[in-house]
């Protein structure tokens, strides 16, 4: 081996903490050679995994003596996810603030999921719809057991919203069509919103999924 590639082998010097926590990307950075840099990146790869299959059998071994003389095991290491790394910043809130829990209260959706009142569904169409659509509306009726269906027969949006709210509906669906397919659902949350519009592509009733299930008794959320 020549000396430049031996200088590029060559790792840094572990003298210092820094390099420890360094990724091994970090620590192949410095190989200017792609196929010396990805061979010891490859050893080091290789190194870390047995490191780390090493360490768990250890604590493995640990969890399974203390459980035979009847101690307490010992705690598991910790994951690293995006919340146990997060650092404490001025956009963190906490738990017990009173102006957070003002706003949840004063949200449109706060009743729905306090279980004040009880959803009630009112579902209906556009103008004209076709056989699929009705298909759709079978299963959608089937799977929300609050829902009621009724014909649109030709009444304007704003006059089944209004409608809607005088019978105490919680949510009007109003599904459309273009060319026979069901591409969208306009959902109304009464009586003062908000209002969302849904696209829908590639539908698939339940008929057509072979050994489909059928839609049990459980009330949905």
């Amino acid at each position: 081996m020549s000396k430049k590639r031996q200088r590029d082998t060559e790792q840094p010097a572990a003298n210092a903490p820094a390099h420890l926590a360094a990724t091994l990307g970090q620590q192949t950075s410095h190989v200017k050679n792609k196929l010396v840099r990805a061979e010891l990146y490859g050893k080091l790869k290789h190194k870390q995994k047995k490191q780390k299959r090493a360490e768990r059998k250890k604590r493995q071994a640990e969890a399974a003596r203390a459980e035979e003389l009847g101690l307490e095991p010992p705690p598991k290491k910790q994951q690293k996810t995006l919340e146990s790394t997060r650092e404490n910043d001025v956009t963190m809130v906490d738990e017990g603030d009173e102006e957070i829990h003002l706003d949840e209260a004063d949200d449109e959706f706060a009743a729905h999921f306090a279980r004040h009142r009880e959803p009630k569904v009112l579902i209906t169409t556009c103008y004209k719809p076709s056989k699929i659509m009705y298909a759709c509306l079978t299963e959608m009726l089937a799977v929300l057991p609050c829902a009621e269906y009724y014909r649109r027969q030709g009444f304007q949006l704003k006059k089944i919203v209004q409608f809607a709210a005088n019978r105490d509906f919680s949510d009007l669906l109003v599904f459309n069509e273009d060319r026979k397919e069901v591409n969208g659902v306009l959902h109304v949350h009464l009586p003062d919103g908000p209002t969302a519009h849904y696209r829908i592509s590639n539908m698939v009733l339940g008929k057509d999924i072979k050994g489909h299930g059928r839609p049990s008794s459980h009330r949905p959320e």
